[in-house]
């Protein structure tokens, strides 16, 4: 839930409305999240216990698709990438969490920029640029590069000009320069989503010297960025050897606060999981972000090796088809979610290492609050539920991932459950290509999902999973008074104002019920005990700069 992340889908979409969405998945482990210590570690963020290393070696478990942000939307390490090496004119702020530190989604600060600030109306948004920022090429970064990129954008129609719908940017004539280190974003209307909207949207390429390669068939350069790096991040990418390596220099003319802690990173791509475990234990690679939740457990025990814990925004959920039988009929849905043994499925699955979801909005998201899933497991009040519904017994089938041990662990232990009160459950695991065909058709009653939302704010979570025509929303799932306040949202600011409208969403789906909300997990990170500095990332998208280890 781009988050977005919300569901297991391999490729982008943009809604009816708009919204950006990226698929979820539980082979990557940049999942996101509030934070806490490994209580195994007593170090803090970015005190290690010796000199620092030069290099920090990463190990992911694919090669980019493509060195284009605007034209990329699942591909995470790509996305992951992009982040620490595009230049982000405003990014999030950092806070600590017990011994450890989150990216603070409430705190959005200028990087690049010199400030980004709306006027009275919180309509109109200047951007102001730090003089002298120059991109590799040695072009300075000014406001033409700004405008071009945002140009771009909206030409593509992609991944930026999507999201700008939900905050009321729709045509390259609402960005406007002023001077040479100033633009101007008039939105249609005002929107607390545009702080978190322009962190994720305001990343500039070098027009200079993408103008250099643009043609009459190619006017925006579109071939050349595909296979050319972009510079003047955190990092500027100094060597990539396709499908192999890709070697990252801390940039020194960073302008900004928190500039990189260490000089050079090299991330290479090893995509066996057992291949990356096998390089940590060895001590070839200093991070491994495509380990198997299994190898996890194992390297907690493993010497030299700390896995660093943190509390994930992640959700687990069974989405119900409401316009399907036999989930068509509320009481059967709520005869699920009694039967579902969530504790066995925290403590089975996930080693106890996943926090209980009280509601469909995500802990830790502003505006969640318990009300949201009053269910636990009650096989009395499940059998009660289902007999409500005038059925003494249903049949269906749950679909999850292929290949994906969670979700099939997952699947036994709500099988087994759901049959001793009547719920008699087919498993039937997809290949993506067959989930995707089946998604399309609305042709699934029941099926896992997982995922986070890049933006921590509930009208986000509505426009990707709960509203109609909302691409993550397999369940099919509308409610008439949940569009009517999908859309007061979109230009209300007032904070309490903004939680009385998420307290009514989440009566709402209580009562309704389209998702069996199971978990959250939380986030596993897997290191050599040197590394320190971790940032728990909101969006999922790890900022290396923060990142160092001890030699």
């Amino acid at each position: 839930m781009a988050r977005s992340h919300r569901a297991g889908a391999s490729s982008p979409a943009i809604s009816r409305r708009g919204v950006l969405q990226l698929g979820g998945s539980l082979a990557l482990l940049l999942a996101t999240g509030a934070c806490a210590a490994d209580s195994g570690s007593k170090e803090k963020n970015g005190a290690s216990g010796g000199p620092a290393a030069q290099t920090l070696r990463i190990a992911v478990s694919n090669y980019l698709s493509s060195w284009d942000q605007d034209f990329v939307g699942f591909d995470l390490t790509a996305l992951m990438l992009y982040k620490n090496v595009f230049p982000y004119m405003i990014d999030y702020g950092v806070t600590n969490a017990g011994d450890s530190q989150i990216l603070d989604t409430q705190n959005i600060t200028p990087t690049f920029a010199e400030s980004f600030e709306p006027d009275a109306e919180q309509k109109v948004w200047t951007l102001k640029l730090r003089r002298g920022v120059k991109f590799a090429s040695g072009n300075e970064m000014t406001a033409a590069d700004v405008k071009w990129s945002k140009d771009r954008a909206f030409a593509a129609q992609a991944n930026v000009a999507g999201i700008y719908r939900t905050i009321g940017l729709t045509s390259p004539d609402q960005v406007k320069v002023v001077d040479d280190y100033t633009v101007e974003f008039h939105q249609e209307f005002p929107s607390a989503l545009t702080r978190q909207i322009q962190a994720i949207s305001l990343y500039v390429f070098d027009s200079v010297e993408a103008e250099k390669h643009a043609t009459a068939g190619d006017p925006w350069a579109k071939e050349w960025f595909a296979k050319n790096a972009p510079t003047g991040g955190y990092y500027n990418v100094v060597k990539a050897t396709q499908g192999q390596e890709i070697e990252l220099a801390a940039n020194t003319g960073y302008p900004g606060p928190d500039p990189a802690k260490t000089p050079t990173i090299r991330i290479s791509v090893v995509p066996a999981a057992a291949n990356q475990r096998l390089q940590l234990q060895a001590g070839d690679i200093d991070v491994a972000l495509g380990v198997s939740q299994r190898d996890i457990q194992d390297l907690k025990k493993a010497p030299g090796i700390k896995v660093i814990s943190a509390a994930s925004n992640r959700q687990v959920a069974i989405q119900m088809s409401v316009t399907a039988a036999p989930f068509d009929d509320v009481n059967v849905r709520k005869a699920l979610a009694h039967a579902v043994p969530y504790e066995q499925i925290i403590n089975n699955v996930y080693g106890g290492d996943a926090r209980p979801a009280k509601s469909p909005v995500p802990l830790d998201m502003p505006g969640y609050d318990e009300s949201g899933y009053p269910f636990t497991h009650d096989l009395d009040q499940a059998r009660a539920a289902l007999s409500a519904s005038g059925r003494t017994s249903v049949d269906s089938e749950l679909v999850f991932e292929a290949d994906n041990e969670e979700q099939q662990r997952i699947a036994v232990q709500v099988q087994s459950e759901a049959a001793k009160v009547g719920i008699n459950l087919k498993l039937t695991p997809l290949d993506p290509a067959t989930l995707g065909e089946r998604r399309t058709r609305k042709n699934i009653p029941l099926q896992l999902t997982s995922g986070q939302l890049w933006v921590n704010d509930v009208e986000y979570m509505l426009a990707t999973s709960f509203v109609r025509g909302a691409n993550l929303n397999y369940s099919n799932y509308t409610n008439p008074e949940i569009e009517q306040i999908y859309e007061r949202s979109h230009t209300t600011v007032d904070e309490s104002a903004r939680n009385e409208l998420w307290k009514r969403v989440q009566q709402i789906l209580a009562a309704d019920v389209p998702w069996v909300v199971i978990c959250q997990p939380n986030f596993n990170l897997p290191v050599r005990d040197s590394v320190a500095g971790w940032v728990q990332p909101m969006d999922g998208l790890a900022r290396l700069r923060y990142l160092s280890a001890s030699a």
